[in-house]
């Protein structure tokens, strides 16, 4: 289970009505997400009041062929979970004291985003601007918390009318690059490139045999992952992981004004 299927099932219980089984289904999932593995269907189905075969349906509701599919990428998700949030422990050791601890990690983030304001290019979030604004069409990627800054990268670029698509499950990333063309333009966000080298490679791949120009925002400065893209915007050094998705949230944030500061009617000019 991806972060994305969280916000899917999130919705389903926000959508649905009270006595809807599905609202119960999806509740019973997000409380248990973290053992879901360890349960059985009929355990499920009992504690919905719900029939084995209504959970099933459910599950494949949600783009598995079995709840044994799902369970074997809830693992997966569980791993992926714990390795991220123990970046808090890390970064926030405590030990040291509650206030030196916030101190450091606030001085760290700040430094962070210095180093990438006085490395950015203006020039090249300008170019991307343009890549955006000719291209056919615009799919924009990223898993876990980068998914999240793509999602509200694609709510800015809607709001000014440029269609932009980014999609919440992982396996929907794959079916449109297989959708996409030369013409058509995909950015990549990732923070140290493990979505890059994980699930994202093979539709980086597909995505390169159709001829899509594909666009990197990362910390990253793998030679090797570099190589995969046709661009690359450097998100400063290569800090922590936390230090990233600020940078990278503040990538999303000047590349969506840098558009507006070329495109939008309303944008101040200078004399």
């Amino acid at each position: 289970m991806h972060s994305d299927l969280i916000h899917q099932l999130q919705a389903i219980v926000d959508s649905s009505a009270d006595n809807d089984s599905n609202r119960t289904i999806a509740r019973y999932f997000l409380s248990h997400v973290m053992t879901l593995d360890s349960l059985s269907v009929q355990t499920i189905a009992s504690a919905c009041y719900a029939s084995i075969a209504t959970v099933s349906r459910f599950v494949r509701s949600l783009g598995y062929e079995s709840f044994a599919q799902l369970k074997q990428v809830t693992v997966y998700y569980r791993h992926s979970v714990n390795a991220s949030t123990k970046d808090y422990l890390v970064e926030l050791p405590y030990d040291m004291g509650d206030r030196e601890a916030l101190e450091s990690y606030t001085a760290n983030i700040a430094d962070s985003l210095m180093r990438f304001q006085k490395s950015v290019s203006i020039d090249q979030l300008d170019g991307v601007c343009r890549q955006i604004h000719d291209a056919r069409d615009v799919a924009l990627y990223g898993f876990y918390q980068p998914g999240l800054l793509a999602k509200q990268l694609q709510f800015l670029f809607l709001s000014i009318g440029r269609y932009t698509e980014s999609y919440d499950l992982v396996e929907d990333h794959a079916e449109r690059a297989r959708t996409m063309d030369k013409g058509d333009l995909a950015i990549f966000l990732s923070v140290d490139g493990n979505y890059v080298m994980g699930q994202g490679r093979q539709v980086i791949e597909q995505l390169r045999s159709r001829g899509v120009t594909l666009i990197l925002l990362s910390q990253t400065r793998d030679p090797s992952i570099h190589a995969m893209f046709d661009e690359v915007v450097q998100l400063g050094t290569s800090d922590s992981k936390r230090a990233g998705y600020y940078k990278l949230q503040l990538c999303t944030e000047l590349l969506f004004s840098r558009y507006m500061r070329l495109y939008s009617p309303d944008a101040p000019r200078r004399a």
